[in-house]
C-alpha cells in the first residue's frame, strides 16, 4: 500500500509539473500561464480559444556557443498557448518561419516528443505538433544566438482554430 502512495504521489507531481519544471528560472519568469486577467481586460482581448499567452517579443541574442542548450541564457524566450476548454482537439499544430539569417532553435517543447534541439535556418520554416496537458497548456522554448534582426514568426492552432495573441495577432520574436 506504501509504495501504490509513493507511485501515485510521482504520478500526481509529474501530471502538476507537466509544462514547464525543467525550465531554468529566467524562462519561467517569463511564463504567463497563471496570470488572471481582470474582468475589465476581457473587452480588449482579441485572443479567442486558443491563446498565445505572451505578445511580440523582443530580446537580445545569447552568448556563442549557447543557442542550441536549455540553459537560461538571454535569447531563450518562451512561447505559451492555452486552449478553452471547448474546443475539442488536443494537438496544437505550431509553424514558424525563421525570417533571419542566422539560425533559431527550438531547444524544448511541452507535451512534445522529439531529439532537441531542432534547427531553423535563416529563411526556413518548420511545423512542429505538441500534445496539451490536462489544463489545455502547451509551450515551446526558442533560442538564438547570432542576433541581427533574427525574426521568427510563430503561428500555431489547435484543429481549425488559429492561436491570437490578446491583440488578436500571431507572434513575433526579435533578437537584435
Amino acid at each position: 500500500m506504501r509504495k501504490l502512495l509513493y507511485v501515485a504521489l510521482i504520478i500526481f507531481f509529474m501530471i502538476v509539473s507537466f509544462g514547464y519544471a525543467e525550465l531554468p528560472d529566467t524562462v519561467k519568469n517569463q511564463s504567463r500561464k497563471y496570470v488572471v486577467e481582470p474582468e475589465s481586460w476581457k473587452e480588449f482581448d482579441k485572443s479567442g480559444q486558443v491563446k498565445f499567452l505572451q505578445v511580440q517579443s523582443t530580446a537580445s541574442p545569447s552568448e556563442a556557443g549557447s543557442g542550441t542548450k536549455l540553459d537560461g541564457s538571454r535569447g531563450e524566450r518562451l512561447i505559451e498557448i492555452k486552449v478553452d476548454p471547448a474546443v475539442q482537439e488536443s494537438v496544437v499544430e505550431w509553424t514558424l518561419k525563421n525570417k533571419g539569417e542566422s539560425t533559431v532553435w527550438v531547444i524544448t517543447a511541452g507535451g512534445l516528443k522529439a531529439d532537441f534541439p531542432i534547427s531553423i535556418e535563416g529563411g526556413a520554416s518548420t511545423t512542429l505538433r505538441s500534445v496539451l496537458s490536462q489544463d489545455r497548456y502547451t509551450y515551446i522554448v526558442v533560442d538564438n544566438e547570432g542576433g541581427g534582426k533574427t525574426s521568427l514568426d510563430i503561428k500555431a492552432k489547435c484543429g481549425e482554430i488559429d492561436a491570437r495573441t490578446t491583440r488578436g495577432k500571431s507572434m513575433l520574436i526579435i533578437w537584435f
